[in-house]
């Protein structure tokens, strides 16, 4: 009797000290590595987050965000590869599955732990304004009638390509010509200086590389948006039609969903998820969500991992679709 209670009494020690060792998390800054260049869309709701939590108090240390430039696999992989310590978080997109479907990466979003999902955001076809097309069926027709001419910068499997693919196959006949470019800051630079002739950016992007701070047009800007793949017109640019307006069967929104490396204690991904959940709720981030034209959403346990799966049943015909083009 006196060993059983000798083992009991050790095993409530272990399970106490456990508890403390989970409760001293974070001691240290936490990076949350964004696998594109700064200033596009998953850098942009990776800052605000980090204020959030800042300001919020949510956490006892700061978040880090770390931009690894390149293809976004390159920054997953590290994060894949990295300490599943809690100090390693990833924000993405679709992309993680893009990437897969199309063959771009040799991993899974399966190979992280899904932590939460925030802010969902649309697209606009981009061009360039002295591009002589107006219209998304002007861009359409012009791949059309040269097809595979017209460069269309992407980052193969991600949201551009994505999204490209599906635009051309509105159109039957109508083929781009998709390039290796990079996030929504490579692809507005690109565009810009005439290396590509289209691409998508998200609505966060058109406003912050279309537009002044008060919310007028920027006249320096040399790349216009032609339509908005939301079911609804984009606030932040009322006068922009919906692709639907303009005769395309196509919508086409995304989450930001953040990851942890697979092994990373469950208690951990809770803490970071409830730190996440608190940024939402601030100011910051709901002016944010506004000025920037997302919808408001928040994932965590059971529903993100639904929502996951739902999304990949329905990206990854369209993955394989992207990897003939």
């Amino acid at each position: 009797m006196r060993k059983l209670l000798g083992i009991a009494a050790a095993a409530v020690l272990a399970g106490v000290g456990f508890g403390f060792a989970q409760a001293e998390w974070p001691e240290k800054p936490i990076k949350l590595v964004v696998p594109f260049g700064a200033g596009g869309t998953s850098d942009q709701v990776a800052r605000v987050l980090q204020a959030g939590i800042e300001e919020s108090g949510a956490l006892s240390q700061p978040v880090t965000v770390v931009n690894v430039g390149g293809h976004y696999s390159i920054g997953a992989r590290q994060v894949m590869e990295a300490d599943a310590d809690g100090y390693n978080f990833l924000i993405i997109h679709i992309a993680l599955m893009g990437g897969e479907g199309t063959g771009a990466l040799d991993f899974s979003w399966r190979d992280f732990k899904p932590v939460a999902a925030t802010g969902e955001f649309c697209l606009s076809p981009m061009v360039r304004k002295d591009s002589g097309i107006n219209s998304v069926g002007e861009l359409l027709e012009k791949a059309k009638a040269e097809p595979d001419t017209l460069i269309f910068g992407a980052n193969i499997g991600a949201i551009n390509h994505l999204a490209g693919v599906m635009m051309q196959e509105t159109m039957p006949g109508a083929k781009f010509r998709f390039v290796q470019i990079g996030g929504g800051t490579a692809n507005f630079t690109a565009l810009t200086g005439a290396q590509t002739n289209a691409t998508v950016l998200s609505g966060a992007e058109v406003i912050n590389f279309t537009l002044l701070p008060d919310g007028s047009a920027n006249p320096e800007s040399q790349i216009k948006p032609l339509a908005y793949t939301g079911e609804q017109r984009f606030v932040g640019l009322p006068d922009l039609p919906t692709m639907k307006e303009e005769g395309f069967d196509m919508s086409f929104c995304i989450k930001n969903w953040i990851f942890a490396p697979k092994d990373t204690p469950q208690e951990i991904v809770d803490g970071f998820a409830n730190a996440i959940g608190t940024a939402i709720k601030t100011d910051r981030f709901q002016k944010f969500l506004k000025d920037k034209g997302f919808a408001e959403s928040f994932l965590t346990g059971e529903a993100l991992q639904s929502d996951l799966d739902a999304t990949w049943a329905a990206i990854e015909p369209v993955a394989k679709l992207a990897a003939q083009n």
